[in-house]
């Protein structure tokens, strides 16, 4: 359902080149679903023209798509094979956004039963940023890249010290570096350990050299739901807080500013997450808890004219603003 702007005036952000074209994002399987999973969409910026990407393989709870960098296809980042009675294994996907094309990704280097997910391409598309999963492998957690043809050639650039998530989720519109949020156990063990997990936000060069913090532990948001993604015009990358705020803060650690977002008339109280920057620079997409809801909303860079887009009682998360062209 699209619903109208809740407008607040803000001014206009410089812009950069890109053409804005379609939204993906993916749509939970209603509660109750007893596989689990998610579906695929694609949307016009507005919230009309939704249309389910057919896949053979439904989507990872968490799963995100991320648009090639000509807007021509969609990484699925997670896809479920086997199933709940048997540990699944997490491989990713490539379709094109009517559902045809479809290539699974199986990386001969990474053993049956450990998962992988894959977050981000490459600028030239000819490889893929992915994550190693903790568990049901052989091999160490952390980032690898793999080639987007076929799954293959595998090349480790980051292993994470306290054998948790390296997640890479966006690479520099100049290809040159990668960010990545990298997942340390918290303080507290207990039954839910995940729940005391912490992230921080890191940048690498893509040849896995010059690896630097950019955030403190903390700051950034620790759960499926953490992202972080760069500006097209490269200078700034933006994510979340624990608390739901949205946030900037430049490649070299610099330049932190929050970006509170003017939610209706009386500042109502939200949790804000996966933002990323549309294709031109002027405006943002993110996910959105609100009145008891969770929904996709736009906004202008500044946090002002946020619109709600999508308006269903379903848990969608992952959106991604390509330059797929509209659909009319």
């Amino acid at each position: 359902m699209l619903l109208g702007p809740v407008a607040v005036a803000g001014p206009a952000q410089a812009t950069t080149a890109g053409s804005n074209g379609q939204i993906a994002f993916a749509r939970q399987l209603p509660t109750g679903v007893p596989t689990g999973g998610a579906d695929v969409f694609t949307a016009n910026p507005d919230g009309g023209f939704v249309q389910q990407v057919p896949l053979p393989y439904h989507a990872e709870d968490f799963a995100i798509p991320i648009w090639s960098p000509d807007g021509s296809q969609l990484l699925i980042s997670d896809l479920f094979l086997g199933s709940f009675e048997n540990p699944p294994t997490f491989r990713p996907g490539i379709v094109d956004p009517d559902g045809s094309n479809f290539t699974l990704l199986l990386p001969p280097d990474v053993p049956d039963g450990q998962g992988i997910g894959c977050n981000a391409w490459t600028p030239d598309a000819a490889r893929l940023l992915c994550g190693l999963d903790n568990e049901g492998g052989n091999l160490l957690p952390g980032v690898v890249s793999i080639r987007s043809s076929d799954g293959g050639d595998l090349v480790r650039l980051t292993t994470n010290p306290y054998g948790a998530h390296d997640v890479p989720t966006d690479v520099s519109p100049d290809g040159t570096q990668f960010v990545f949020l990298r997942f340390r156990p918290g303080p507290q063990k207990g039954q839910r350990p995940f729940a005391a997990e912490q992230v921080a936000l890191f940048v690498e060069n893509i040849d896995g050299t010059g690896l630097r913090q950019i955030t403190p532990y903390g700051v950034a948001a620790a759960h499926e739901q953490a992202s972080a993604q760069w500006s097209p015009d490269g200078q700034e990358i933006i994510s979340e807080t624990r608390e739901g705020i949205l946030f900037v803060v430049h490649p070299d650690g610099s330049g932190l500013k929050l970006i509170p977002l003017q939610v209706g008339s009386h500042n109502q109280p939200y949790f804000a997450f996966e933002p990323d920057f549309s294709p031109d620079g002027t405006h943002i997409v993110f996910c959105m808890f609100l009145n008891g809801q969770e929904d996709l909303y736009t906004a202008k860079a500044d946090g002002s004219d946020v619109v709600q887009i999508t308006d269903t009682p379903d848990f969608e998360n992952g959106p991604d603003w390509g330059t797929h062209p509209l659909a009319t």
